[in-house]
Protein backbone atom coordinates (compact mmCIF):
# COMPACT_ATOMS: atom_id res chain seq x y z
CA UNK A 1 0.00 0.00 0.00
CA UNK A 2 2.74 2.34 0.78
CA UNK A 3 4.60 1.53 -2.28
CA UNK A 4 1.35 2.51 -4.44
CA UNK A 5 1.66 5.39 -2.55
CA UNK A 6 4.67 6.67 -3.51
CA UNK A 7 4.16 5.46 -7.16
CA UNK A 8 0.95 7.90 -7.32
CA UNK A 9 2.71 10.99 -5.58
CA UNK A 10 5.56 10.54 -8.09
CA UNK A 11 3.27 10.38 -11.13
CA UNK A 12 0.70 13.12 -9.86
CA UNK A 13 3.15 16.55 -10.81
CA UNK A 14 3.27 15.04 -14.17
CA UNK A 15 -0.44 14.66 -14.43
CA UNK A 16 -0.86 18.06 -13.33
CA UNK A 17 1.77 19.13 -16.12
CA UNK A 18 -0.23 17.20 -18.26
CA UNK A 19 -2.70 19.34 -20.12
CA UNK A 20 -0.15 22.18 -20.81
CA UNK A 21 2.51 19.58 -21.88
CA UNK A 22 -0.56 18.57 -24.56
CA UNK A 23 -1.42 22.15 -25.78
CA UNK A 24 1.94 23.25 -26.58
CA UNK A 25 2.45 19.93 -28.41
CA UNK A 26 -1.01 20.35 -30.74
CA UNK A 27 -0.51 24.04 -30.97
CA UNK A 28 3.33 24.67 -31.74
CA UNK A 29 5.48 21.47 -31.44
CA UNK A 30 3.49 19.70 -34.07
CA UNK A 31 2.74 22.72 -36.44
CA UNK A 32 6.20 23.63 -36.14
CA UNK A 33 7.65 20.37 -37.18
CA UNK A 34 5.04 19.98 -40.04
CA UNK A 35 5.88 23.02 -41.46
CA UNK A 36 9.43 21.84 -42.58
CA UNK A 37 8.78 20.17 -45.00
CA UNK A 38 6.02 22.64 -46.30
CA UNK A 39 8.75 24.86 -46.41
CA UNK A 40 10.47 23.17 -49.01
CA UNK A 41 7.03 23.44 -51.62
CA UNK A 42 4.69 25.86 -53.04
CA UNK A 43 1.60 24.70 -51.03
CA UNK A 44 -1.03 27.36 -51.13
CA UNK A 45 -3.19 25.39 -48.19
CA UNK A 46 -6.37 25.88 -50.36
CA UNK A 47 -6.11 22.52 -52.14
CA UNK A 48 -4.55 19.31 -52.12
CA UNK A 49 -1.80 20.05 -54.52
CA UNK A 50 1.85 20.36 -53.14
CA UNK A 51 4.99 20.27 -55.90
CA UNK A 52 8.62 20.05 -53.88
CA UNK A 53 10.78 23.06 -54.97
CA UNK A 54 13.34 22.67 -53.10
CA UNK A 55 15.52 25.70 -51.12
CA UNK A 56 13.47 28.19 -54.09
CA UNK A 57 11.24 29.87 -51.04
CA UNK A 58 14.47 30.46 -49.16
CA UNK A 59 16.35 31.81 -52.05
CA UNK A 60 12.95 34.12 -52.70
CA UNK A 61 13.58 35.90 -49.44
CA UNK A 62 17.11 36.81 -50.14
CA UNK A 63 15.57 39.01 -53.53
CA UNK A 64 12.30 40.10 -51.79
CA UNK A 65 12.23 43.77 -50.83
CA UNK A 66 9.21 43.51 -48.43
CA UNK A 67 10.94 40.95 -46.24
CA UNK A 68 13.94 43.13 -45.60
CA UNK A 69 11.82 46.17 -45.07
CA UNK A 70 9.79 44.44 -42.72
CA UNK A 71 12.68 42.60 -41.03
CA UNK A 72 14.22 46.70 -40.86
CA UNK A 73 10.65 47.62 -38.80
CA UNK A 74 10.90 44.59 -36.75
CA UNK A 75 14.47 45.88 -35.60
CA UNK A 76 13.02 49.41 -34.76
CA UNK A 77 11.28 47.92 -32.29
CA UNK A 78 14.06 46.43 -30.29
CA UNK A 79 14.23 50.21 -28.63
CA UNK A 80 10.82 48.76 -26.71
CA UNK A 81 12.59 46.62 -24.66
CA UNK A 82 14.97 48.82 -22.51
CA UNK A 83 12.00 51.24 -22.31
CA UNK A 84 10.15 48.68 -21.14
CA UNK A 85 12.38 47.65 -18.41
CA UNK A 86 13.31 51.44 -17.57
CA UNK A 87 9.70 51.59 -16.97
CA UNK A 88 9.32 48.65 -14.97
CA UNK A 89 12.37 49.74 -12.63
CA UNK A 90 10.93 53.06 -12.01
CA UNK A 91 7.11 51.51 -11.21
CA UNK A 92 8.51 48.96 -9.20
CA UNK A 93 10.83 51.59 -6.79
CA UNK A 94 7.97 53.86 -6.29
CA UNK A 95 5.57 50.81 -5.35
CA UNK A 96 8.34 49.01 -3.36
CA UNK A 97 7.51 50.26 0.07
CA UNK A 98 4.80 49.20 2.78
CA UNK A 99 2.71 52.40 2.60
CA UNK A 100 -1.15 51.27 3.43
CA UNK A 101 -2.98 50.78 0.08
CA UNK A 102 0.03 50.34 -2.08
CA UNK A 103 -1.07 47.13 -3.10
CA UNK A 104 -4.47 48.82 -4.96
CA UNK A 105 -1.73 50.76 -6.75
CA UNK A 106 0.48 47.40 -7.58
CA UNK A 107 -2.56 46.08 -9.25
CA UNK A 108 -4.19 49.06 -11.12
CA UNK A 109 -0.03 49.31 -12.64
CA UNK A 110 -0.43 45.55 -13.22
CA UNK A 111 -3.89 45.61 -14.79
CA UNK A 112 -3.08 46.56 -18.52
CA UNK A 113 -0.51 43.06 -18.77
CA UNK A 114 -4.29 41.14 -17.82
CA UNK A 115 -6.14 42.90 -20.75
CA UNK A 116 -7.23 42.03 -23.78
CA UNK A 117 -4.60 43.14 -26.26
CA UNK A 118 -7.30 43.56 -28.91
CA UNK A 119 -9.67 45.25 -26.89
CA UNK A 120 -6.77 47.45 -25.51
CA UNK A 121 -5.49 48.04 -29.00
CA UNK A 122 -8.92 49.27 -30.55
CA UNK A 123 -9.21 51.55 -27.32
CA UNK A 124 -6.21 53.22 -28.11
CA UNK A 125 -6.48 53.64 -32.15
CA UNK A 126 -9.17 56.14 -31.19
CA UNK A 127 -6.90 57.72 -28.36
CA UNK A 128 -4.45 58.54 -31.08
CA UNK A 129 -7.18 59.96 -34.00
CA UNK A 130 -5.79 63.17 -35.11
CA UNK A 131 -8.89 64.50 -35.10
CA UNK A 132 -10.85 63.83 -32.15
CA UNK A 133 -8.71 61.10 -30.05
CA UNK A 134 -8.33 61.96 -26.54
CA UNK A 135 -4.32 62.34 -27.11
CA UNK A 136 -4.67 65.06 -29.29
CA UNK A 137 -7.66 66.84 -27.05
CA UNK A 138 -5.23 66.89 -24.52
CA UNK A 139 -2.21 68.38 -26.17
CA UNK A 140 -4.20 71.05 -28.04
CA UNK A 141 -5.84 72.04 -24.31
CA UNK A 142 -1.82 73.21 -23.81
CA UNK A 143 -1.97 74.96 -27.05
CA UNK A 144 0.01 72.19 -28.58
CA UNK A 145 0.27 70.96 -31.98
CA UNK A 146 -1.64 67.64 -32.40
CA UNK A 147 -0.06 65.17 -33.62
CA UNK A 148 -0.95 61.84 -36.46
CA UNK A 149 -0.06 59.45 -33.95
CA UNK A 150 -0.64 55.80 -35.61
CA UNK A 151 -1.66 57.53 -39.29
CA UNK A 152 1.37 59.04 -39.53
CA UNK A 153 4.17 56.54 -40.81
CA UNK A 154 6.36 58.65 -39.18
CA UNK A 155 5.34 58.21 -35.84
CA UNK A 156 3.18 55.04 -36.03
CA UNK A 157 6.55 52.74 -34.96
CA UNK A 158 6.30 55.19 -31.73
CA UNK A 159 2.84 55.01 -31.53
CA UNK A 160 2.73 51.27 -31.35
CA UNK A 161 5.84 50.96 -28.90
CA UNK A 162 3.74 53.52 -26.32
CA UNK A 163 0.73 51.17 -26.36
CA UNK A 164 3.20 47.89 -26.16
CA UNK A 165 4.89 49.44 -22.97
CA UNK A 166 1.64 50.79 -21.84
CA UNK A 167 0.65 47.37 -21.77
CA UNK A 168 3.72 45.27 -20.52
CA UNK A 169 5.42 47.62 -18.10
CA UNK A 170 3.18 46.19 -15.25
CA UNK A 171 5.08 42.24 -15.89
CA UNK A 172 8.46 44.26 -15.93
CA UNK A 173 7.76 45.82 -12.70
CA UNK A 174 6.56 42.42 -11.10
CA UNK A 175 9.78 41.19 -11.58
CA UNK A 176 11.88 44.31 -10.34
CA UNK A 177 9.58 44.29 -7.23
CA UNK A 178 10.58 40.54 -6.53
CA UNK A 179 13.75 41.64 -6.50
CA UNK A 180 13.96 44.17 -4.62
CA UNK A 181 12.33 43.17 -2.49
CA UNK A 182 14.96 40.23 -1.59
CA UNK A 183 17.33 43.28 -1.75
CA UNK A 184 18.29 43.00 2.72
CA UNK A 185 17.70 46.03 4.53
CA UNK A 186 20.93 45.28 6.49
CA UNK A 187 22.77 46.10 3.30
CA UNK A 188 21.16 49.28 2.74
CA UNK A 189 21.39 50.44 6.38
CA UNK A 190 25.22 49.42 6.25
CA UNK A 191 25.99 51.31 3.04
CA UNK A 192 23.69 54.40 4.68
CA UNK A 193 26.35 54.10 7.93
CA UNK A 194 29.03 54.39 5.10
CA UNK A 195 27.59 57.86 4.16
CA UNK A 196 26.25 56.54 0.99
CA UNK A 197 23.40 58.56 -0.69
CA UNK A 198 20.14 57.21 -2.46
CA UNK A 199 21.86 57.41 -5.84
CA UNK A 200 24.94 55.52 -4.73
CA UNK A 201 22.93 52.86 -3.09
CA UNK A 202 20.99 52.70 -6.12
CA UNK A 203 23.85 52.21 -8.55
CA UNK A 204 26.44 49.96 -6.35
CA UNK A 205 23.35 48.22 -4.57
CA UNK A 206 19.76 47.77 -5.96
CA UNK A 207 20.92 47.43 -9.78
CA UNK A 208 23.75 44.82 -9.33
CA UNK A 209 21.31 42.70 -6.91
CA UNK A 210 19.21 43.01 -9.30
CA UNK A 211 21.07 41.48 -12.29
CA UNK A 212 19.25 38.17 -12.98
CA UNK A 213 15.68 40.07 -12.99
CA UNK A 214 18.11 42.27 -15.84
CA UNK A 215 18.57 39.27 -17.42
CA UNK A 216 15.25 37.65 -17.40
CA UNK A 217 13.74 40.75 -18.80
CA UNK A 218 16.21 41.26 -21.15
CA UNK A 219 15.86 37.82 -22.88
CA UNK A 220 12.39 37.61 -22.95
CA UNK A 221 11.85 41.03 -24.39
CA UNK A 222 13.96 40.72 -27.45
CA UNK A 223 11.87 36.99 -28.18
CA UNK A 224 8.94 39.24 -27.44
CA UNK A 225 9.80 41.83 -30.24
CA UNK A 226 10.83 38.79 -32.71
CA UNK A 227 6.95 37.97 -31.91
CA UNK A 228 5.13 40.87 -32.05
CA UNK A 229 2.02 40.35 -33.95
CA UNK A 230 -1.02 41.34 -31.88
CA UNK A 231 -0.52 45.18 -31.40
CA UNK A 232 0.59 45.81 -35.16
CA UNK A 233 -2.25 44.00 -36.54
CA UNK A 234 -4.53 45.87 -34.38
CA UNK A 235 -2.36 49.30 -34.73
CA UNK A 236 -1.78 49.38 -38.63
CA UNK A 237 0.16 52.39 -39.66
CA UNK A 238 0.11 53.96 -43.25
CA UNK A 239 2.12 52.30 -46.14
CA UNK A 240 2.92 48.95 -43.54
CA UNK A 241 5.09 51.27 -41.50
CA UNK A 242 4.47 49.10 -38.33
CA UNK A 243 4.42 45.64 -40.49
CA UNK A 244 6.95 43.25 -38.56
CA UNK A 245 7.87 39.78 -40.33
CA UNK A 246 5.41 38.17 -38.49
CA UNK A 247 2.92 40.75 -40.59
CA UNK A 248 4.27 39.43 -43.50
CA UNK A 249 3.99 36.29 -42.91
CA UNK A 250 0.76 36.16 -41.51
CA UNK A 251 0.24 37.80 -45.08
CA UNK A 252 1.77 35.87 -46.95
CA UNK A 253 0.51 32.46 -45.16
CA UNK A 254 -3.28 33.30 -44.84
CA UNK A 255 -3.97 36.13 -46.97
CA UNK A 256 -2.39 35.35 -50.07
CA UNK A 257 -2.29 31.61 -49.42
CA UNK A 258 1.71 31.24 -49.87
CA UNK A 259 2.08 28.49 -47.27
CA UNK A 260 4.87 27.01 -49.07
CA UNK A 261 6.88 30.48 -48.65
CA UNK A 262 5.35 31.98 -44.93
CA UNK A 263 6.54 28.49 -43.77
CA UNK A 264 10.17 29.30 -44.90
CA UNK A 265 9.60 32.74 -43.37
CA UNK A 266 9.06 31.44 -40.06
CA UNK A 267 12.51 29.29 -39.91
CA UNK A 268 14.05 31.89 -41.00
CA UNK A 269 12.91 33.55 -38.14
CA UNK A 270 13.22 30.78 -35.59
CA UNK A 271 16.71 29.93 -36.95
CA UNK A 272 17.41 34.20 -35.82
CA UNK A 273 15.54 33.68 -32.43
CA UNK A 274 17.34 30.60 -31.40
CA UNK A 275 21.31 32.03 -31.96
CA UNK A 276 20.29 35.09 -30.50
CA UNK A 277 18.88 33.60 -27.55
CA UNK A 278 21.87 31.15 -27.56
CA UNK A 279 24.56 33.97 -27.81
CA UNK A 280 22.46 35.67 -24.65
CA UNK A 281 22.05 33.22 -22.66
CA UNK A 282 26.28 31.84 -23.20
CA UNK A 283 27.00 35.94 -23.21
CA UNK A 284 24.85 36.61 -19.82
CA UNK A 285 25.59 33.27 -18.24
CA UNK A 286 29.23 34.58 -17.99
CA UNK A 287 28.52 37.71 -16.98
CA UNK A 288 26.71 36.42 -13.61
CA UNK A 289 29.68 34.05 -13.04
Amino acid sequence: MKKGKINTLKIAPYLFIAPAIIYLLIVTVIPAIMALPISFTNWSALSSNMSFVGFENYARLLQDAEFKRSLIVMCKFFIFVPLNMFFGLMLAMLLNNKLKGMTIFRVIFYSPVITSTIAAAILFDWFYQPSFGLFNSILSFFGLEGIGWINDSSTAIASVMIFKVWKDAGAAMLIYLAGLQDVADEVKEAASIDGANAWQKFRYITLPLLKPAHIYLLITGIIGVFMIFQETYMLQGPLNSTNTVVNYIYDKGFMSSEMGYASAMSFVLFIAVLIITILQYRVLKLDLS
